[in-house]
C-alpha cells in the first residue's frame, strides 16, 4: 500500500469524523432550540402540569378557604342554577360574602348584618335573622359554619358564634379594622387584623395567641391572605407584613426573605401566596413569583418575571397568566412554560381570569365576564360557555357545588 493512499484514507476519516461532530452539535442546538420560547420562556420537558383536585376541608366546617370538587358538568345543553340574592346589596369593590347550605337551607348574612335563610329549591328568602338583641347595622366580612353553628365576622372586629336563628353564643370585641375572611384550623378560628393576628378558640372564643406587626404602611381594603402547609401557616396582612407562624408551638417559623426583595411596602393589592405540597409561592404585585421549598428551607426560584398580563393566578403547581392573545402556564418551580393557548380567535373580548377549578377531570377556567373555558387533559380547548353572568368577583366550591358571586350581591348556584 503506497503512502499516498494511506494519506488519502486518513484525510476521508478525518472529514467523516468531522462531519459527524457537527451533525451532533446541530441536533443538541436544536434541542435548545425547542426548549425556548420566542418569548424568552423556556418550555417545560421534564415535569408535567397537575390536573388533581386537591380538596381542603374539615367534618363540619366551611370557610371561604373551603374546596371540595364538584362534578358538575358544564358541557349540558341545560345549564341548571339557582339565583339568590344573599347580600341584598351591591358590594362596591367589597369582598363577597359566601352562603352555605345547611340542613335543607340556605344561609348567608346580607348586607346590614342579618342572618338570611333561604328556600333550598326556590332560592326564595325564608327569614331575616337579628344577631344578638340589639338591631344595630354591621357590615359583614366573614361567614363560616362550623359544627351547627355560624362564626359571622365583621368589619367593626366584632367576631360572633351564633346558632341558626341568630342567637349570640358568644363575642370576641376588638376595636379594630376586620377586612380579612375568617379561616377556621382544628377548632380554632385565624383572625387577621391589619396589624394584627389573633387565635381563638372555637368553642368559646378565648385568645390563644396573639402578636402585632406595627408599620407605617398603607391599609389594604381588601385584607390580607392566608395559606397553610399542615401546621405551618403564612400571612400577608392589610399593612403588607409577611409572616410565618408554626401552630404546634406557636413560634414564628423562620423563612429567610430576606433574600428577596418584595414589592410590598405600599400595595399588595395583587399580592397572593399559595401553597402546593412543600412549595411556598410569593406572587409580587402580580409581576414577578419567587417560589420556596419549605422542606428543605430554601429558595428554589427568585423573582421570575411574568410577561405582561391582564390576570394571574396560582393553581396547583402553575402560574397562569394571560393578555389579549395568550393563556400561560409557568411551572411554579422553575418558570417554564407547561404551553401557552392562543384564545385571540375564542374570545374576542379583554379577558380577566378569577379562578381555576378541576371539574370532572377537567381543566375549567373562569372569567370575570361570565365564560368558562374547558380544557381536555392535553391543554386542548374543548369548549368555551357563555354563562351570562356579568361583574363576577368571587367564585369558590364545596358542598358538590359551584358558587358565583357578582357585584350586585347576587350568588348563582350550580
Amino acid at each position: 500500500m503506497s503512502f499516498s493512499y494511506i494519506i488519502k484514507i486518513s484525510l476521508f476519516l478525518s472529514f467523516l469524523f468531522i462531519f459527524s461532530c457537527q451533525d451532533t452539535i446541530l441536533s443538541i442546538g436544536k434541542k435548545d432550540d425547542l426548549e425556548t420560547l420566542i418569548d424568552n420562556h423556556k418550555f417545560e420537558i421534564t415535569d408535567t402540569f397537575d390536573l388533581y383536585s386537591y380538596d381542603s376541608y374539615e367534618n363540619e366546617v366551611i370557610d371561604i378557604y373551603t374546596t371540595q370538587s364538584s362534578n358538575y358538568n358544564f358541557l349540558d345543553d341545560e345549564l341548571n342554577k339557582l339565583k339568590i340574592n344573599n347580600y341584598e346589596n351591591k358590594y362596591n369593590f367589597k369582598k363577597p360574602i359566601n352562603v352555605i347550605y345547611y340542613e335543607k337551607s340556605i344561609y348567608s348574612i346580607n348586607a346590614k348584618g342579618k342572618l338570611v335563610k333561604f328556600d333550598i329549591n326556590s332560592g326564595k328568602l325564608l327569614e331575616r335573622y337579628t344577631i344578638g338583641i340589639d338591631d344595630k347595622v354591621r357590615e359583614p366580612t366573614s361567614f363560616s359554619l362550623y359544627n351547627s353553628d355560624f362564626i359571622v365576622g365583621f368589619r367593626s372586629g366584632e367576631i360572633f358564634r351564633i346558632d341558626k336563628t341568630g342567637k349570640v353564643i358568644w363575642k370576641f370585641d376588638q376595636a379594630n379594622l376586620l377586612n380579612t375572611p375568617i379561616k377556621i384550623y382544628e377548632d380554632k378560628l385565624i383572625i387577621l387584623y391589619p396589624d394584627r393576628i389573633i387565635f381563638l378558640t372555637a368553642k368559646n372564643g378565648d385568645i390563644i395567641f396573639d402578636k402585632s406587626f406595627e408599620t407605617n404602611n398603607i391599609i389594604q381594603s381588601s385584607g390580607g391572605k392566608i395559606d397553610n402547609y399542615f401546621n405551618i401557616f403564612f400571612f400577608i396582612l392589610a399593612n403588607s407584613e409577611f409572616f410565618s407562624l408554626d401552630t404546634f408551638l406557636f413560634e414564628e417559623f423562620n423563612l429567610d426573605f430576606n433574600k428577596v426583595e418584595l414589592d410590598t411596602s405600599l400595595n399588595n393589592l395583587k399580592d397572593q401566596i399559595h401553597v402546593y405540597k412543600n412549595f411556598l409561592v410569593y406572587l409580587d404585585n402580580a409581576n414577578n413569583f419567587h417560589t420556596y421549598d419549605i422542606n428543605n428551607n430554601r429558595f428554589i426560584l427568585t423573582d421570575y418575571k411574568i410577561n405582561k398580563s391582564s390576570s394571574v393566578i396560582i393553581f396547583n403547581n402553575a402560574v397562569i397568566s394571560n393578555n389579549d392573545n395568550y393563556i400561560y402556564f409557568h411551572n411554579l418551580k422553575n418558570g417554564n412554560l407547561f404551553t401557552k393557548i392562543n384564545i385571540e380567535d375564542i374570545l374576542n373580548k379583554k379577558i380577566v381570569i378569577i379562578k381555576a377549578l378541576i371539574n370532572n377531570n377537567k381543566l375549567h377556567l373562569f372569567t370575570s365576564n361570565g365564560y368558562v373555558i374547558i380544557f381536555d387533559q392535553n391543554f386542548k380547548i374543548m369548549n368555551t360557555i357563555n354563562l351570562k353572568i356579568k361583574n363576577i368577583n368571587q367564585i369558590y366550591s364545596y358542598q358538590n357545588k359551584i358558587f358565583i358571586n357578582t357585584q350586585k350581591g347576587i350568588t348563582y348556584i350550580y
